[in-house]
């Protein structure tokens, strides 16, 4: 079976990124290639602002992708996007049967309360999916499900909901490609499936993404999702606290925060760090006060949950940041990271600044059969073709023969000049299986009178070249008549 191969896209608030990979039979993930470019403005919140601005940069990537020699000449059919933005969050639905007697319970009987908790749910937005939160059989909470026997069935469900905006913005998209596809991958949910480990859902988790504009908190418990919220707050908040504080330009502020900022105050050597620092503290105390809150907000309090926060997203690396959740939480924290069992290849610039978008490669390699690329195209059979016959081709073709004339006689220029014969009797010359004579090429203007010319013939090598390309003129200024005369043997 060939490889698969995967196309990702993330369309973030600071940047929007491609991916192109081969997924093996056995999972592992070649990494073909990664195009990045920064926007400002034109995405939200997670949310498109400028369709036409995001159709340029979309296409700009997927230009790029399909010019890598990894992909062309093959042509992106397919793209796995990435939701997020601040409408994405969970909303709890649930249903409930009741048997007249004891049953087993199938896979299809969770189908059925799912189906009926999705009819009963009330919201505005856009359902993205549901994933169990908690079953009850007879009362008594239970894991495994399917398989359990009782007259009393209720299930929970984490519904998934975006804003139908996000979604709508997203299809505005103007592809080059009319016919590309495009499939929805839930941000949080591919995230978390490539850095939390089993032990960390089980035992109970937060992972934290601090992104430009908006934060998203995805809480595990007892290996199922609990509850994801969305803050729309970012690490840009911070960039802008320092451009309005300290009368600074973006990029300024950008690069003042990444060389010198940190979310703790410290000793800083210069009045200008201090400055800094003041601004940045105080922004990253605020966010992190909000993460905490809404935390204790659905429902879980530090004890419960003992895996600690996992950071991620670009926010994360402000320095200190990491420090700042740990002080004031009295939780484990670490920062996320790629497990080394999972197996991706190439050429991954930043491996883990880079973790948003292998997310959705691992998420589409795992859950989708679909290749995103068209089929490589198949080398043009050779056929060999006999050779034909040469008195075939010139009954077909007569100027074949005078083809053929010409390339003996030239041949025979070049082959023959040096051995003429100045002697008395005229020479002979054997040339591709035909005689000549010296007399053959008199000069054109005594052919028919066979002058005595033929003496200085004989005497001049010169002289009898020029014949021969006089004589060869004629032949093809009138061919017709010099035809006999050239295939006839010399007397």
């Amino acid at each position: 079976m060939d490889k698969k191969h995967i196309v990702a896209l993330e369309i973030g608030s600071s940047k929007i990124k491609g991916l192109a990979a081969s997924v093996s039979e056995l999972g592992d993930i070649q990494v073909i290639a990664i195009e990045e470019i920064r926007v400002n403005d034109c995405v939200r919140y997670g949310k498109i602002q400028n369709v036409q601005e995001v159709s340029a940069h979309v296409n700009d990537i997927i230009r790029k992708l399909e010019n890598n020699s990894g992909i062309a000449p093959r042509k992106i059919t397919d793209i796995f996007v990435s939701l997020g933005g601040r409408s994405l969050a969970t909303v709890m639905a649930q249903a409930q049967v009741k048997f007249p007697n004891a049953v087993e319970i199938t896979a299809e009987t969770i189908d059925r309360l799912k189906r009926d908790a999705s009819f009963g749910l009330v919201t505005d937005k856009n359902n993205l999916g549901m994933l169990p939160h908690a079953f009850f059989v007879d009362n008594s909470e239970v894991k495994n499900i399917v398989g359990t026997i009782g007259t009393h069935l209720r299930a929970e469900f984490s519904t998934i909901v975006i804003s139908p905006a996000i979604c709508r913005n997203l299809e505005l998209i103007k592809f080059d490609d009319h016919s590309l596809r495009l499939t929805n991958v839930v941000r949080p949910i591919a995230l978390a499936d490539l850095v939390l480990t089993v032990s960390e859902k089980q035992l109970g988790c937060a992972l934290v993404d601090f992104g430009a504009e908006t934060t998203t908190i995805t809480i595990y418990k007892d290996e199922s999702l609990q509850s994801i919220i969305t803050l729309p707050i970012g690490s840009r908040n911070i960039t802008r606290d320092l451009m309005i504080g300290l009368t600074m330009t973006e990029e300024s502020a950008e690069m003042a925060k990444a060389r010198s900022g940190s979310a703790i105050p410290s000793d800083p050597t210069g009045t200008g760090d201090i400055e800094v620092n003041n601004y940045i503290s105080a922004r990253a105390g605020e966010i992190v006060a909000n993460i905490l809150h809404q935390i204790e907000v659905a429902g879980f309090k530090p004890q419960t949950l003992p895996a600690g926060v996992i950071l991620t997203g670009g926010g994360a690396r402000l320095r200190n940041f990491d420090r700042l959740i740990e002080n004031q939480s009295k939780m484990p924290v670490r920062m996320a990271a790629i497990d080394s069992s999972l197996k991706f290849k190439g050429n991954i610039p930043e491996r883990n600044t880079n973790i948003d978008i292998l997310a959705i490669a691992k998420y589409a390699a795992d859950n989708f059969s679909v290749d995103c690329l068209t089929a490589a195209p198949q080398p043009e059979a050779v056929t060999s073709v006999p050779d034909a016959d040469p008195d075939e081709i010139y009954a077909a073709d007569p100027q074949q023969r005078r083809r053929r004339h010409y390339i003996d006689d030239d041949s025979l220029l070049e082959d023959d000049k040096d051995d003429i014969d100045t002697g008395g009797s005229p020479a002979v010359r054997v040339h591709n299986n035909r005689k000549y004579r010296h007399d053959d090429f008199d000069d054109e203007d005594n052919i028919d009178n066979n002058t005595d010319d033929n003496d200085d013939i004989h005497k001049s090598g010169s002289s009898l070249i020029g014949g021969i390309k006089r004589r060869l003129a004629k032949f093809w200024s009138d061919p017709q008549d010099d035809e006999d005369d050239l295939d006839a043997p010399a007397e």
